[in-house]
């Protein structure tokens, strides 16, 4: 049994207790996951994967060295220390564990049961893991947690009907406004939460709603689909002019939307900020009958999609516990199993010994007889060692220090 065991901890920030204009400077960039796995793999962490979303920038690793963990995290992100401190958070052993699974059903997302966040994990470990950087446990790990998301999807109805941030974004907007059949609606980024917002608002009747994309054809396969139009990214500012509603979603890591964009806007005008980082400039709710509404503002809408949802968070745990559970006992049968191969070898060794010393007295056919003979019986009192070991271990490990001093495993 190892000395120092390794811990699956979870260090980061997330929508629940981090402001949106500090969340956006935890944002990791491509370039800086590469930078962290690199460096974490010289300083002898075992496992570990990025997460970093508009709702969250979280590390799951698993390691006995996890006091760098903090300093990394400060040190490739754009907030200082005294942010960290205040707005972090640690979570380690059961805990992470039991966090991981409940973030993959959807229980710990913006939105209940929003299972975006599944993808983004799954797109963080298969990163990680091209990097070398995902160990057995933390493999394993994933295999019990999507499986658990597998139950929890088909057995409940925790992800029923539409709620996201797209979805979130359009009951916003339904609340503001009694109807939209006279309002021009402008969506900036035609991305993935871009294109269900537009999706979601076409159920709607409008006069108007326009799609612009950096890269003009990725909107324009879009607006065919659906029969919209798309304007050029350097026409913005003309079509804010007479735009009612301008939803942006464009997934910068800088703003794309600002004051300069509204020269000429008279109109009062409604905007819905999808990103995070932010995408459009802070302060731009200053000017003139512009309402600004970011992600966090969007946390607080409620309907009768959520409150389903609600209704199955109890079938949702108890699945996640029974998987969790399962996961546990892999875990302790994996730590156990050095012990009971120790003691299986030191049996076998009692009995090759002993076949050894008598040899001289046997015939060649007798020892072959003495050999199938005593593998059996030793295999059976192993087996039933092994079964008694592994029931005791589940509640306490003072079995294995039992066997390790009985059979002196350790010398």
């Amino acid at each position: 049994m190892s000395e120092t065991k390794s811990i699956f901890f979870s260090i980061g920030i997330s929508h629940w207790k981090t402001p949106i204009d500090v969340r956006e400077k935890f944002n990791f960039s491509e370039s800086a996951i590469d930078a962290i796995l690199k460096e974490t793999k010289t300083l002898g962490v075992e496992s570990l994967f990025v997460v970093s979303t508009c709702n969250r920038a979280q590390f799951f690793a698993h390691t006995h060295n996890a006091f760098i963990l903090k300093e990394l995290y400060i040190k490739h992100s754009r907030a200082s220390e005294k942010e960290f401190e205040k707005y972090h958070f640690q979570l380690s052993g059961d805990d992470a564990v039991l966090h991981l699974f409940e973030l993959c059903c959807g229980l710990d997302s913006l939105m209940l049961g929003d299972l975006q966040i599944v993808s983004q994990i799954k797109d963080a470990v298969k990163y990680a893991s091209n990097k070398e950087m995902l160990d057995g446990y933390t493999h394993r790990l994933m295999q019990f947690v999507m499986q658990a998301y597998k139950d929890v999807r088909t057995d409940t109805a925790i992800n029923e009907g539409p709620a996201s941030v797209a979805h979130g974004a359009v009951l916003f907007i339904k609340q503001r406004y009694k109807s939209l059949k006279d309002k021009k609606i402008v969506l900036f980024g035609t991305g993935e939460i871009g294109e269900t917002t537009a999706k979601n608002l076409l159920k709607h009747a409008h006069k108007e709603m326009v799609l612009i994309n950096r890269t003009r054809s990725k909107a324009e396969a879009i607006a065919n689909s659906l029969g919209l139009r798309v304007a050029n990214i350097e026409d913005l500012e003309k079509e804010l002019t007479n735009t009612d509603i301008l939803i942006v979603a464009t997934g910068a890591m800088e703003p794309t939307v600002y004051t300069k964009h509204f020269k000429g806007v008279e109109n009062n005008m409604l905007l819905l900020d999808l990103s995070v980082p932010r995408n459009i400039e802070p302060g731009i709710e200053k000017l003139n009958g512009v309402e600004l509404i970011d992600m966090d503002q969007l946390n607080n809408i409620q309907d009768e999609t959520l409150a389903m949802r609600r209704k199955n968070i109890p079938k949702a745990r108890t699945i996640i516990n029974l998987h969790k559970n399962e996961f546990f006992d892999w875990v302790l049968m994996r730590d156990l199993s050095p012990v009971i191969q120790a003691l299986h070898e030191k049996l076998h060794r009692y009995r090759t010994d002993e076949i050894e010393q008598q040899k001289f007295r046997l015939s060649d056919e007798e020892i072959k007889k003495a050999n199938k003979l005593t593998t059996s019986v030793v295999n059976k009192i192993a087996n039933q060692a092994t079964e008694y070991i592994k029931s005791k271990y589940r509640h306490s490990e003072e079995v294995v220090k039992m066997m390790e001093e009985m059979f002196k495993l350790k010398q």
